[in-house]
């Protein structure tokens, strides 16, 4: 699993993952959530397109972090053009829980301009 911050759009924080998303790696994915969240980052995406795998270990803590972020009124979009991954929320119907797009430039235009990055 590799794990990298960066920031698009000029000030919407992304997390992008690659490799394989399960029970192993879910720690460091948790960290990196956690702090986004702790520096006050509740408006961010996650680029899933780069993963390889993912399992319900894996969506859970997705889920998680969902529950954590809107907990303070923020958002987690999530990025994702690999129809495999993308599969997999459409099996488990967490299509119904995340907004997914195709590329990082919408996700971020989704947040909306004051919205993105840190809460109010």
């Amino acid at each position: 699993m590799k794990i990298e911050r960066a920031v698009v759009a000029e000030h919407v924080p992304v997390l992008r993952l690659s490799g394989e998303l399960d029970l192993g790696s879910v720690p460091e994915v948790r960290k990196a959530i956690r702090g986004f969240i702790e520096e006050g980052q509740v408006h961010f995406l996650i680029n899933l397109t780069e993963l390889d795998f993912i399992d319900s270990s894996g969506l859970g803590v997705l889920v998680g972090g969902l529950a954590r972020v809107r907990e303070r009124q923020g958002e987690i979009k999530l990025v994702c053009a690999n129809r495999r991954i993308l599969r997999v929320f459409e099996m488990t119907r967490l299509t119904q829980l995340f907004d997914i797009y195709e590329t990082e430039d919408t996700a971020a235009a989704s947040l909306g301009g004051g919205e993105a990055g840190q809460a109010a």
